[in-house]
């Protein structure tokens, strides 16, 4: 009797601590997936409520951004372009509670001053963090509850296909990934004009506290707020003020590899092509150039000069990443998938005739049409893997996007995942990104491994997030910089088939090289030489 009395009282406390927790600043419902009018501090079930507000403030994402240097661990995801489901939100967060870096099979783990080193597969490792730290009863939102931001470089592939060879030289000797776990950001809505903060309170062991969370909330409240407006360049005391008449660098663009050796893959790809072992396969080299410029001075350049739907700034401490990618990876919404290549591109005029030829001769090339559904097809058997059976189609199979500096061709796949597939098995599953590899994929990868001279680091790896609450997105990394010392590195690739004119696909990948010349202000800079 006294047993059941007393388990009673217990419920009943549970109860009224739960109402007193649940606040509900709004007079209508919100619809799923909406932020309209929606201000919420939401317990689930017994578990202490994550905080979701909104801030009255002026603030952009870069001003926020220039507040918080140099704090660790910044990261910004930002949507430059605005007229895609996609490209509404954009994203702020710093101080992850935990951090992950791998070098191979060498995965090291730091929170609180304390870094842990495991040897293993880094992408199961992540795959077993990440279980932690879930939250699937919670309201249904479209953009993370916190979450697991960072990049995954290149060399991860190693890991997915095991059998795969190593012999490109990373010879920048940076982490293979690179991601932070974190538990409170703001979110952009350009959409709506509003500003939203999160705080789930979450810490390392995966339990969630309601003083950490009410903590980091009034942390980003008070960043957020006008009065103590700061200029963005007020906060860049260490980026130089650069003039655009002239190159204030002084250093010349160096290249891995120098045109005629890039013709020269290009033929040998070809020579693969002919002989079967391939039907595409994406060549890259890589420009550097010596600057005094600080790495998030060269991403506001580069979001000035080349804006982009997954703009992205990330400041890994020794290195920073400076993104304007206009391709999709990977988004994934509960157990939906969408995937959305870029193949076929032409550099933008403006003289708006010009425009229009390449616009039209883009859109009826016989070999950028065959490109495309070629990595099309490929993706839907990548998807096909993780996927239920019947679940897969292509509602776009051929789209033009532009933007200022060049235009593509794009379609777009999704399926619905297996029940027992998560987001990061998916993810792992589908990497690297076939339009900047090759078909068949293997062989294609193999083929770049003996074809470029240095690991591509970054590149045509991914960057972006996984949520939490199982909202996730991840952009290719393409037209990034990597900003690492003295140096930033940009590299720049082509698709190369079986009539493709080599020195047009060295031309192709200088006209992607646009947005990081003229970040640089090295517009009319001579072509690359080749690294000694």
């Amino acid at each position: 009797m006294h047993s059941r009395f007393a388990a009673c009282l217990l419920g009943i406390a549970g109860v009224l601590v739960c109402a007193r927790l649940f606040i509900v600043r709004s007079d209508a419902e919100p619809r799923s997936g909406s932020t309209d009018d929606l201000v919420i501090h939401k317990p689930c079930r017994f578990q202490m409520p994550f905080i979701f507000d909104e801030v009255a403030s002026s603030l952009e994402p870069e001003s926020l951004v220039a507040r918080l240097r140099p704090l660790e661990g910044i990261v910004l995801l930002r949507t430059a372009l605005f007229d895609t489901p996609t490209a509404r939100y954009s994203f702020v967060s710093a101080e992850p509670f935990l951090r992950f870096r791998s070098f191979g099979a060498r995965c090291e783990t730091s929170s609180g001053g304390q870094t842990t080193v495991q040897f293993g597969n880094p992408w199961h490792l992540l795959d077993a963090l990440m279980a932690r730290f879930e939250i699937l009863d919670e309201l249904d939102l479209p953009f993370p509850l916190g979450g697991c931001f960072g990049f995954w470089g290149f060399g991860l592939k190693g890991f997915v296909e095991p059998r795969l060879p190593r012999r490109a030289l990373n010879d920048l000797e940076l982490p293979d990934c690179d991601v932070g776990f974190y538990d409170s950001l703001v979110v952009f809505d350009h959409y709506l004009g509003k500003r939203w903060v999160i705080s789930t309170g979450l810490g390392t062991d995966g339990a969630r506290c309601g003083r950490r969370a009410s903590d980091r909330a009034k942390f980003w409240t008070s960043k957020l707020a006008d009065e103590t407006h700061v200029s963005t360049d007020q906060n860049d005391r260490c980026a130089p003020r650069i003039s655009r008449s002239h190159d204030p660098i002084g250093s010349p663009i160096r290249s891995t590899v120098s045109r005629a050796g890039f013709l020269k893959a290009v033929e040998r790809a070809q020579n693969y092509i002919r002989s079967g072992d391939i039907y595409q396969v994406n060549l890259s080299h890589r420009l550097t150039v010596r600057t005094r410029s600080t790495g998030w001075h060269i991403y506001k350049q580069l979001l000035s000069v080349s804006p982009a739907p997954f703009s992205a700034y990330y400041d890994s401490g020794p290195f920073q990443i400076a993104s304007s990618s206009p391709e999709l990876f990977l988004r994934i919404t509960g157990a939906h998938i969408q995937t959305r290549p870029i193949k076929g591109t032409r550099p933008r005029s403006a003289d708006p005739d010009c425009d229009a030829r390449l616009n039209y001769e883009l859109l009826t090339s016989p070999k950028e049409l065959a490109e495309l559904v070629m990595i099309t097809d490929l993706l839907r058997n990548d998807l096909g893997k993780i996927c239920e059976y019947g679940s897969i189609r292509v509602p776009q199979l051929v789209t033009l996007e532009r933007y200022p500096q060049v235009q593509h061709l794009v379609s777009t796949i999704e399926g619905r995942l297996r029940t027992d597939t998560t987001h990061f098995k998916a993810f792992a599953s589908s990497f690297p990104g076939g339009s900047v590899t090759g078909a068949p994929k293997i062989r294609a990868l193999e083929i770049i491994d003996e074809l470029e001279s240095v690991a591509r680091g970054p590149y045509t790896g991914a960057l972006g997030y996984l949520g939490f609450n199982r909202e996730s997105q991840l952009s290719i990394l393409i037209r990034t910089a990597v900003c690492h010392g003295s140096a930033v590195h940009f590299n720049v690739g082509a698709g190369i088939v079986a009539d493709s004119d080599p020195a047009a696909e060295y031309a192709e990948t200088m006209a992607k090289a646009g947005g990081f010349i003229g970040a640089l202000h090295l517009r009319n800079h001579p072509e690359p030489s080749a690294l000694k």
